[in-house]
């Protein structure tokens, strides 16, 4: 079911694979080319010896290499480093300002609501969205993760375009972050770095280190200052010139990889919209403009980042605008190429100033909003739509997007207003937590009152009544009401963060047991707040054990999905059994309902993170047959499969009501 984004991640890793060997063909010519200028001279200055030295050198050749590698090694690992934070670094590095979840900005509230919808849509969490104030129409999206990710978006983009022609856009960035692209972009820019630290070094002998020996007076008629300081500036600019030429190298194999991915990312971007005039439209609009650079400095550098190239310049790292508009409308390049020249306005096709949306996904929409807003939206859902659902992993679609544009429009003003205020955001998410028992109520309102400031407190009381009345109508919303509520919750303090989480954690142990939202809501928040700070979930595993290797946390997975679901033992047992049978472990054992407490279950979705890709499929299969076992699943079970989803680093789209595989 999930195996076409499972192998589509695969084949980006392996991409990555022969990208390195290129890179190190790269790093290897460079070598080599310094190995040979070194021996250049040292061959030169031995002709007047007895016996002078040839050509192979072997103590020259590994004191060259070895340095080489190791400046190499060292000024990629440096650019890296300083990339680790995720997108916001490239952000920033481009002059890019935070918008506010709670701007008022018509412009940018149209941005930031086409940005939750498509989060929503795609099972994403909702990544912080920066503008750079300029006028040229581009974008980008950039980061280690989905959780590190963030949209950087020209004002240009959002004042010049329409509403279809900008999702097209933010749907084309969401494919880069679906799809692994921006892991491979920050290596790319970190590699290039790395080989041109080689012509830095030599720009540095030839301007600063050679002239002051050139120029020194010390030593008489033995001065042989001025002599070295000669070599070292020739060796400084050859080293400059072996740097640009392996730049050059790098460059071009990065626009050879960065081409192909904005291929599948424009291909993507139809599909998400089911809208061709929305991206093509925006692609017009760019080749309407004489020059469409970017004004920040920055931009060379991260060049592969964006939409459309950033820059005039030699190294193409994005197919030609006819090229992918012809692919997009399924046209050929030549009908093209002479209207986008002549005249934008005259040879885009009219674009509607409407959602876009196509008449079935339209349809679907309406049938869904009439589920929302009444007693259709169920609280279960069938086996068939989960089924569906986990086949769309990394590949949302037009009806997904309606979906999610439903759902949000069905939050009251005064919830969606709350939920882009940091104080709004934690007392919706606390509200979240509160307990249908009235001692258990009151025992948590006695713990917010210690703990939380007043103006959280009476965002609370003033909330209470909506939130109660809008989850118990439609419990889907919960996990909405959170993704939507992240990029505030994200703008508190640290102090403040870790009085929140243990608010929260608070809220959970008032009543002497954890349930599984509110397991769910505390891991979301615990690990949304780790990785802010840099904690253990900013590690990058590596994904190469097998879930054979991994047996035991996969089964101690399957088993509290059979426990939360289950009536009883027996029930219990058969559905564990449907989806251990998936995962070809053999007759494994049910763990006892005591057995499976949050605290393991949460040590075993740390663990599952290091299960290949190849596996993961198995395992989110496994899960289904666990909860499906009895026909249908309830919105709290689909939420635990969700969740996994995202451990697996698997984005699951909402599960639609209604729609099953063909």
């Amino acid at each position: 079911m999930v195996m076409d984004f499972i192998g589509d991640q695969d084949r980006a890793r392996s991409q990555t694979g022969r990208l390195i060997f290129l890179f190190l063909l790269a790093v290897l010519g460079t070598v080599t080319a310094i190995y040979f200028v070194a021996a250049s001279v040292a061959v030169f200055s031995s002709q007047e010896q007895e016996i002078p030295l040839g050509w192979w050198i072997p103590e020259l050749l590994l004191a060259v290499g070895g340095g080489s590698i190791l400046v190499i090694l060292i000024g990629s690992l440096v650019k890296m480093a300083q990339l680790s934070s995720g997108g916001k670094a490239v952000a920033e590095s481009l002059g890019g300002v935070l918008v506010h979840p709670d701007e008022r900005d018509s412009d940018l509230r149209k941005l930031l609501n086409v940005v939750e919808e498509m989060s929503i849509a795609s099972g994403c969490p909702v990544p912080p969205v920066y503008v750079m104030e300029d006028p040229s129409i581009n974008a980008f999206a950039a980061g280690f993760g989905f959780d590190s990710a963030v949209i950087g978006v020209t004002r240009g983009c959002i004042q010049q375009l329409s509403r279809d022609q900008l999702q097209g856009v933010i749907a084309h960035e969401f494919s880069h972050i679906v799809h692994g692209d921006m892991k491979l972009n920050i290596r790319l820019t970190g590699l290039i770095f790395g080989i041109m630290a080689i012509g830095f070094i030599g720009y540095i002998a030839f301007r600063f280190i050679g002239p002051v020996l050139l120029h020194t007076r010390s030593g008489g008629k033995n001065n042989s200052g001025p002599a070295i300081g000669l070599g070292v500036m020739v060796a400084g600019l050859l080293l400059m010139a072996i740097g640009a030429v392996g730049t050059l190298a790098a460059r071009l194999i990065q626009a050879a990889v960065s081409r192909q991915r904005e291929f599948l990312a424009d291909a993507a971007a139809v599909d998400y919209t089911r809208n061709p005039a929305g991206i093509a439209g925006a692609l017009r609009q760019i080749g309407g403009i004489p020059t469409n650079n970017l004004e920040q400095a920055a931009a060379s550098e991260f060049q592969h980042f964006f939409f459309t190239s950033a820059l005039s310049t030699s190294f193409a790292t994005h197919p030609p605008l006819v090229e992918r508009i012809a692919r997009i409308e399924n046209r050929s390049s030549d009908e093209l190429k002479r209207q986008i020249e002549d005249s934008t306005s005259a040879a885009a096709p009219p674009v509607s100033n409407t959602t876009g949306m196509h008449g079935q996904a339209a349809g679907f929409a309406g049938a869904a909003a009439a589920g929302v807003a009444g007693s259709a939206s169920r609280q279960v859902r069938k086996a068939d739509e989960v089924r569906e659902s986990l086949s769309h992993l990394g590949d949302a679609d037009a009806d997904h997007l309606a979906y999610a544009r439903v759902l949000i429009s069905s939050l009251p003003d005064s919830i969606r207003n709350a939920v882009h205020d940091t104080i709004g955001a934690k007392a919706v998410c606390l509200l979240l937590l509160v307990d249908s028992d009235q001692d258990v109520r009151q025992a948590q309102a006695t713990e917010l009152s210690g703990s939380m400031d007043s103006s959280t407190l009476q965002e609370i009381q003033r909330l209470r009544s909506a939130v109660a009345q809008l989850v118990s109508g439609n419990p889907e919303l919960r996990l909405v009401l959170v993704d939507l509520a992240m990029p505030a919750l994200a703008r508190m303090g640290e102090s403040d963060s870790k009085v929140f989480v243990e608010a929260v954690a608070a809220m959970q142990r008032a009543d002497g047991r954890i349930d599984r939202f509110e397991w769910l809501l505390g891991r979301l928040l615990s690990v949304h707040f780790d990785r802010l700070m840099g904690g253990k979930s900013t590690r990058r595993l590596k994904t190469n054990r097998s879930i054979t290797l991994l047996a035991e946390p996969a089964r101690i997975v399957l088993a509290m999905i059979a426990w939360s679901g289950a009536r009883d033992d027996n029930q219990a047992l058969a559905a564990f059994r449907a989806g251990a049978r998936r995962t070809n472990l053999g007759d494994i054992d049910l763990p006892g309902r005591n057995d499976c407490s949050v605290s393991v279950l949460d040590q075993a979705l740390d663990r599952l993170k290091r299960l290949r890709w190849k596996d993961r499929s198995i395992l989110l299969d496994a899960a289904v047959d666990v909860i499906c076992a009895d026909g249908q699943a309830t919105i709290g079970e689909v939420e635990l499969l969700r969740a996994l989803a995202s451990t697996l680093d698997c984005p699951m789209p909402p599960v639609l009501p209604g729609r099953v595989s063909s």
